[in-house]
This record gives C-alpha cells, structure tokens and sequence, in this order.
C-alpha cells in the first residue's frame, strides 16, 4: 500500500509540475501579448487556450492522482498502526494541499474562473506543493523519510 502511496503522490507532484509551468507560460503569453511586444519566438508557444486547457487536464489529473496517494497513505497507515491520524506535519498539509486542488479544480470546471486567475492559481499550488514536500520537514520530524531536511 506504501508504494502505490508514493507512485501516485509523486506522479501527482509531477503533474501539478506541468500545471504550474502551463500556468506560467500562459502569464508570459498573456503579458507579452497585452504589451504588444511580439516577438519571433512567441509563435513557437502554444495558444492561450491551449495553455488554459493543458492547465485544466493537468488540475484534474494532478487531483486524482493526489487522491489515490492520499487514500493509500491513510490505508498504509491504518494497516501499520491501527489508527488513521498520526498528527505528522505532512498529514495536515497533504489534506490541506488536496483542499486546495479541490478547490481550484471545482472552480475551473465551473468556469468561475478562467485564464490568468486559474494560472495564478496553479503557481501557488505548486509553491504549496514544494512547501510540503521540502520546508515542512524542517518544522517537526516527520514519517516520511525520503526527504530529511533536518541538521
């Protein structure tokens, strides 16, 4: 249950990846565009919808996936220890960080929001994501050892 628990969350850290760089080149694009300063190279980018859309597929992937690493890490946990909650600091910010996605996705899907907010949006979720993954290990020792940020 542990690995399937790690594949799905790394799999998911690295398809928030994706929605964060869609997210940034669609603020690049959008930018350069409002600023009219075309250049040569701008042609080689994809759409803005594009963007939009990669952005919207890869929320949603990223959330399932995140999901699935979720649920099998509360099952791990529950198979070794008997118990669901530990207290560990990644719990709290693992349910906060799917929240979050929750969140943005539902509202990208209703289309609530579009474009440069949902881009925003996406680099902030990924900076939650290298905050979860890296810094809060710094905070309190952690069950998760694959990154020990601790001197």
């Amino acid at each position: 249950m542990i690995q399937i628990h790690i594949i799905f969350t790394l799999l998911s850290y690295a398809i928030f990846l994706v929605a964060c760089l869609a997210g940034v080149l669609f603020l690049v694009q959008e930018r350069l565009l409002k600023r009219k300063q075309v250049g040569s190279w701008i042609f080689r980018l994809p759409s803005l919808e594009v963007l939009d859309n990669l952005n919207l597929y890869a929320l949603g992937l990223g959330f399932i996936a995140l999901s699935i690493g979720v649920l099998f890490g509360f099952l791990g946990i529950y198979h070794e220890l008997g118990y669901w909650w530990t207290g560990d600091i990644k719990q709290y910010l693992s349910v906060g960080l799917w929240g979050w996605y929750l969140i943005v996705w539902w509202i990208r899907l209703r289309s609530t929001l579009r474009g440069k907010r949902v881009a925003l949006l996406s680099v902030l979720g990924f900076t939650l994501v290298l905050f979860t993954v890296i810094e809060a290990g710094m905070w309190q020792s952690s069950a998760h050892p694959y990154v020990d940020t601790r001197v």
